[in-house]
């Protein structure tokens, strides 16, 4: 996972049909490289302009990148539920605000079986986050409110989340399947797996 907080995630998205046809294509033998490339040259993504595309294939290679082979592995075979989830724990591997969100806000929900997620929350969740570091206390209020926005949209995009009224959102508990429960065990993905409540 990444080190560091940067929050230009807000201007990434979990593009999980794209996701899906970057494993495909990398699961019949073409590199990270090659798609990149299929990416700029023919674009395989139909992103609407070519600075998208860049930033779509980017972005999910550095994903598919951080993502155990395990887990690409049995993805075609998950329901789509579990891809939704694969995705998303792809972009949680590559981004620590991300990743500490869903520890420190969607786990408790789902250890006490609250379903309802509301903005102030999110807010509390940054606020704190730029009172422990100097790195997120730089960021401009505007990156703040876009990234207020992304957060719920990943865990949305991602299944975990439901949009309900302006600002309030029900939490969705999925079930997630035991083979990608025990392979995530067996490659240390331990605090991802109690981010989502299964430890």
């Amino acid at each position: 996972m990444s080190r560091t907080y940067n929050g230009g995630i807000a201007s990434y998205a979990i593009w999980l049909p794209e996701f899906a046809q970057f494993i495909e294509l990398y699961q019949s033998g073409k590199s990270i490289d090659e798609i990149k490339h299929l990416s700029d040259k023919e674009n395989i993504f139909k992103m609407s302009s070519k600075s998208r595309a860049r930033r779509c294939s980017r972005n999910l290679s550095v994903r598919i990148d951080a993502l155990p082979k395990t887990i690409i592995d049995i993805f075609p075979s998950l329901n789509p539920t579990n891809q939704k989830i694969v995705s998303l724990i792809s972009m949680m591997l590559t981004s620590k605000i991300l990743n500490e969100f869903v520890y420190d806000v969607y786990r408790p929900k789902v250890i006490m079986r609250e379903n309802i997620l509301q903005d102030y929350e999110v807010e509390s969740f940054l606020n704190q986050k730029r009172i422990e570091s100097p790195e997120v206390a730089k960021w401009s209020l505007n990156t703040f409110k876009r990234l207020k926005g992304a957060l719920k949209t990943f865990l949305r995009d991602g299944g975990l989340l439901e949009n309900v009224k302006s600002n309030e959102d029900k939490l969705l508990f999925p079930l997630i399947d035991s083979q990608l429960i025990t392979i995530m065990k067996e490659e240390k993905l331990d605090f991802e797996l109690a981010a989502l409540g299964e430890i």
